[in-house]
């Protein structure tokens, strides 16, 4: 796999605050790789998320240090505009993601599209594309003011992948849906990594983390704590003093399944199965 993102001791402090809100942070990732950021309420991870689009320094003020890269060139030096060719990123807050001058969900797609320069054409074909995966086709002639949060945030990450970028952040993006609304946009997110995306996700639901992600990060108040293997974060005694359980599953089976870290339900039955299979 080949480097696609990489941070060098990078920090950084809001304007007029005391304190830095990032600090010293390094990792790297790799294209195709599905990377977790967890932690307490605070630790910097929508921050981190800002800075790795490129809205940090170029849209957020503050200060800054060390340096990131995608695809090896330092982000500093290139425009969101450009970033946006590679990097798409879906806010926490859907409504933070909408143009406001879309009159339909239909033209706040196109909205990015037609800054690309596309004919109307491959725009329409590449709106009903999308709005298919992320199943939305029945609000295409709906003004977006009018949704719901759960629906905005579907046209969200529409509107992020549209543009088929070779990573895609994201933030928290389905605060606003249902147990059945999230495991539907985490199918889809599933899908576009296995295809080759390189996902960043920020999440507090422990499980949907050990079940995609590859790579886990936990941030505490600004640093990078730890860099590992979902199996190595959630078995690390020291995560509850950042503020982070372990998915339920593991606390569960840890006592009777010493030698294995089990993290999701598939693991957990299967080992269930095996013990009682040992007991008869």
């Amino acid at each position: 796999m080949n480097k696609i993102v990489e941070t060098t001791n990078f920090s950084y402090r809001y304007n007029e605050a005391p304190d830095m809100a990032l600090k010293d942070i390094n990792f790297d990732a790799q294209a195709g790789e599905f990377v977790a950021i967890i932690g307490a309420n605070g630790a910097g991870k929508s921050t981190l998320c800002n800075a790795l689009a490129g809205l940090i320094p170029n849209y957020f003020i503050g200060h800054t240090n060390g340096e990131i890269r995608i695809r090896g060139e330092n982000i500093s030096k290139l425009g969101v505009g450009e970033l946006s060719q590679t990097v798409g990123l879906v806010f926490q807050n859907p409504f933070n993601q909408l143009s406001y001058t879309a009159e339909t969900v239909s033209e706040e797609l196109a909205f990015g599209l037609g800054n690309r320069g596309l004919v109307k054409e491959i725009m329409i074909e590449k709106i009903n594309k999308v709005a298919e995966i992320v199943q939305i086709t029945n609000l295409l002639n709906r003004n977006p003011l009018e949704l719901s949060g759960g629906q905005v945030q579907r046209v969200a990450l529409a509107a992020a992948i549209i543009l088929e970028p070779q990573i895609l952040i994201l933030d928290e993006c389905t605060t606003q849906l249902d147990p059945v609304g999230s495991q539907q946009i985490m199918k889809t997110v599933k899908m576009l990594n296995r295809e080759g995306m390189t996902i960043i996700m920020v999440d507090h639901d422990m499980e949907k983390v050990a079940d995609l992600a590859n790579k886990v990060l936990v941030m505490h108040e600004g640093r990078l704590v730890l860099n590992d293997t979902p199996q190595k974060i959630f078995s690390n005694p020291k995560l509850t003093d950042y503020g982070v359980k372990a998915p339920d599953y593991y606390e569960i089976t840890k006592d009777y399944s010493p030698h294995s870290v089990i993290l999701t339900e598939e693991q957990a039955v299967k080992r269930l199965k095996e013990v009682l299979m040992n007991e008869d």
